[in-house]
């Protein structure tokens, strides 16, 4: 994986500045994971990271979160030979008006999506599975932003897995001199904050 943080920031998916989250959240970087589906072979070493360092096979159905978790979990699921479903954040007003795409009934399920921050999507597609009668084992992101997320996530009763913590993240690219000493303080200090 290394030297991925890197391409990240040079393929604008990492910006440092000043950024206001889903969560209200103002933040001094932005991680957008969208564009990564652009770039197939930077996906490819993703996707082999993920099953050099976790064990899918207990998983029946990988189930993304719209937007981003659903490619993510598409081209995951593709690779595994394993039914994919997805869970929608907002209800759709036609047809069944539901929040679940696929079928998770009886089958165990690994939540999907690209970035963490508090966890909070993860719970939503946690609650959406169980009702849908699945059963859902595990989360796994790219990134973890360390403001919340896992601590929730194992309050579920799920595994938590991740590529990349933001200080995993960051010191690379420090190390790799791709980003200033100032902005690295101020990253550290901002997650610093989260900590308990």
């Amino acid at each position: 994986m290394q030297k991925v943080a890197v391409e990240f920031l040079k393929r604008g998916m990492i910006k440092i500045g000043k950024f206001k989250l889903t969560s209200g959240l103002e933040s001094p970087f932005y991680i957008d994971l969208r564009m990564l589906y652009s770039h197939p072979e930077l996906l490819k070493i993703i996707i082999d990271e993920v099953l050099h360092r976790y064990d899918m096979s207990r998983y029946d159905c990988i189930v993304g979160i719209a937007t981003a978790g659903i490619a993510f979990a598409s081209f995951l699921a593709c690779r595994l030979g394993k039914p994919m479903s997805y869970v929608r954040i907002e209800r759709k007003e036609h047809g069944t008006k539901g929040l679940l795409e696929g079928e998770v009934s009886n089958r165990t399920c690994i939540i999907v999506d690209d970035v963490a921050t508090t966890g909070g999507s993860i719970e939503h597609a946690y609650n959406i599975i169980k009702e849908g009668g699945g059963i859902p084992l595990a989360a796994l992101v790219i990134i973890d932003r360390e403001q919340g997320a896992q601590q929730k996530i194992e309050k579920l009763g799920l595994d938590f897995y991740k590529l990349y913590t933001a200080l995993e993240l960051f010191s690379e690219l420090y190390e790799s001199g791709m980003i200033n000493y100032n902005d690295f303080k101020n990253i550290i200090e901002y997650l610093k904050t989260f900590k308990k």
